[in-house]
């Protein structure tokens, strides 16, 4: 415990900032809000950064692709909102996956994960290539889904941070790993509110 209390002091105020905008953006997300997503792009930014000191490639090379993938869901959201179009509203309205868009996508997770893997070993050498790479591509696509307002991607999201637990454990950011398990409380809050409000208690 006096560890992690000297740790928690020698915290940056970049990552502290990191975790903060981090947790309000996932909040915002369950509730529907579209200001969730500059929040998501001021963490991303952030975790580039700290993902380069760190030494953990895949999630470098994450936080980077996250900010475009951010600015669409940013975009797509602002839209859909404000949109008069009501069969435009309906469709963006959170939902379930296909069949088979779930295996597809699990697929992607999989065939990412081995290239990612493969690139880290071969090339770049980061640490923990495998579980980087694993985390990396399952991020990679819960963000996606939730831009597209998919409930599964709370799923998604609860194995990569789970994932990204011990990987960021492993390398000492502590005030990171805390925030990445109230991240897995929170998807785990959000799957269920989004059942919910769907009737879908799958």
């Amino acid at each position: 415990m006096d560890l992690f209390i000297e740790q928690l002091k020698q915290t940056s105020l970049l990552e502290w900032a990191g975790t903060g905008s981090g947790l309000a953006a996932v909040y915002l997300s369950i509730k529907q809000k579209t200001l969730a997503w500059p929040l998501f792009i001021l963490c991303y930014g952030i975790y580039v950064y700290l993902s380069f000191q760190a030494s953990l490639t895949g999630a470098m090379v994450l936080n980077a692709v996250f900010i475009p993938i951010a600015i669409y869901g940013w975009w797509s959201w602002a839209r859909n909102s404000s949109s008069p179009d009501k069969a435009e509203s309906e469709d963006h309205k959170i939902r379930n996956m296909s069949w088979p868009v779930r295996f597809v996508t699990i697929g992607i997770v999989l065939g990412f994960s081995v290239v990612l893997s493969g690139i880290n070993q071969k090339w770049i050498g980061g640490a923990m290539p495998h579980l980087d790479a694993f985390a990396t591509a399952a991020s990679l696509t819960a963000q996606w889904m939730l831009t597209r307002k998919y409930i599964e991607n709370w799923i998604m999201w609860i194995i990569a941070d789970l994932t990204f637990v011990v990987v960021w454990g492993m390398q000492g950011y502590w005030v990171t790993v805390a925030m990445f398990l109230i991240f897995t409380g929170l998807a785990t809050s959000g799957l269920l509110q989004w059942q919910k409000e769907t009737g879908d208690a799958r």
